[in-house]
């Protein structure tokens, strides 16, 4: 091979490989395409070669963005033969909080037909994180100014009002329950306390005779020689040790249940409308609980606020079997009506601020595969948020529900107080199960 042949070659591959880096770093493609032109007042730092997607699945990308008549203008490339029908919907999504940027187009109906090509559209304006948390905020200081009565009531404030005052006169009637059958219970407890000290008593005697019957000196070892007499008493001791530890773990029921009530609060700002959680947190004793509510609490003959679609199914329930300690609290069980779980994070437990933060992750509906607003959805729920304690009773934060199908970012807020009246008595119905299966038939 002469040395022209040579250099020719070297500089074909050189060619070669250059157009190929063209080609690829331009993203150059063959698909067949068409053009069109969103108008937007603020794109909220879209970035050139965002995707595009319509209900959820890419459908093309953004190629330009310029500014035309004090807004700015979207110039899409849509691959050929997705129809856009003509009220469909496009704004700006996300990834997530601080995720990346997309233009998310919410389809519309066939009967309205097709937006054909080389149209200008217009979008509905973002909502930034910054304006939703300082309106979230706003909102809160005016709920938590109604709730002091410092500030004018409004409808939230209202309905929480109204739920605590249903709270208080189901707790007042627990009240008037409990101080109907004080005496009875009082005398009971004195009791319980005499036998605890009688089984005490008896306890120690018990251990004093079970060493006497170990030697062959005194009075009951003498009259014990029979070895089957001797295996006899003690079995009968062993039995009334046995019982006596029994009967103090049965009266030790009484305080170990804690219980409280757990009211969550979200707003979620792409439909503009809020969502309610409440349920009873029910703790036998430290390191486990049981949670029992309903989420998605609404009217069914409520209408939508916004343009965009509701995924969310109201009126859903929870049932979950938890663990907990400092560091974390994981529960399994049902949420919304569905199977799953839930684990919440507390990074730092012992620091006086940050230990105020913790994250929250659930799944539920592994085997969800239902048509909801003309959408199909196949895929199980993923639920992240995070909140900080701000107050003994409240905390704050935001979420993002359903991250595998269609994100929704809400704003967080959650109350929850503890109710010793009905604790004690779940601990009297404990007793008395306890009580009840522990007595002879005799």
């Amino acid at each position: 091979m002469t040395l022209e042949t040579k250099v020719g070659a070297f500089v074909l591959g050189g060619l070669t490989l250059l157009a190929t880096a063209i080609f690829l770093l331009g993203d150059v493609t063959f698909e067949k395409r068409y053009t069109l032109y969103g108008q937007f007042s603020d794109v909220a730092n879209l970035s050139k070669d965002a995707p595009v997607k319509l209900s959820g699945v890419e459908v093309g990308q953004v190629r330009q963005i310029e500014l035309v008549e004090g807004g700015a203008r979207v110039i899409m490339s849509i691959r050929k033969g997705v129809d856009i029908y003509n009220d469909a919907v496009f704004q700006i999504g996300s990834t997530g909080i601080i995720g990346s940027k997309y233009l998310q187009v919410d389809q519309g109906t066939r009967v309205k037909g097709v937006i054909p090509a080389n149209s200008t559209v217009h979008g509905e304006d973002p909502v930034s994180i910054e304006k939703s948390l300082t309106k979230a905020r706003a909102k809160v200081e005016k709920l938590l100014d109604s709730m002091t009565k410092e500030g004018p009531r409004g409808t939230l404030a209202d309905n929480l009002t109204e739920t605590v005052a249903n709270v208080r006169e189901m707790t007042a009637n627990l009240n008037d329950l409990i101080e109907t059958t004080k005496p009875k219970l009082t005398r009971a407890m004195d009791r319980t306390d005499d036998i605890t000290e009688k089984l005490d008593a008896l306890l120690a005697k018990s251990n004093t005779m079970m060493a006497s019957l170990n030697t062959s000196s005194g009075t009951i070892g003498a009259l014990l020689n029979d070895q089957k007499i001797k295996d006899d008493v003690r079995e009968t001791v062993a039995s009334v040790k046995e019982a006596a530890g029994t009967a103090k773990d049965v009266f030790g029921r009484i305080t170990q249940f804690r219980v409280f009530w757990n009211y969550d609060w979200r707003y979620e700002h792409a439909v503009r409308t809020s969502r309610v959680d409440i349920g009873l947190k029910i703790s036998p004793r430290d390191g486990r609980y049981y949670y029992v509510g309903g989420s998605n609490i609404a009217n069914l003959n409520d209408q939508p606020r916004g343009t965009t679609v509701d995924y969310a199914q109201p009126n859903r329930i929870d049932a979950l079997l938890g663990w907990e300690n400092n560091w974390w609290d994981v529960g399994i069980g049902v949420i919304r009506s569905g199977g799953g779980g839930r684990v919440t994070l507390k990074p730092f437990p012992k620091d006086p601020i940050l230990g105020r933060v913790s994250v929250t992750g659930q799944v539920h509906d592994f085997g969800r595969n239902r048509t909801i607003a003309g959408r199909v959805f196949n895929k199980p729920a993923y639920d992240v948020g995070g909140q900080v304690r701000v107050q003994k009773y409240v905390s704050l934060g935001g979420r993002v529900e359903d991250i595998a199908e269609v994100p929704r970012y809400q704003t967080w807020m959650k109350v929850m107080f503890e109710d010793t009246d009905i604790a004690y008595l779940f601990g009297m119905v404990s007793f008395g199960a306890a009580g009840s299966k522990g007595r002879s038939k005799k």
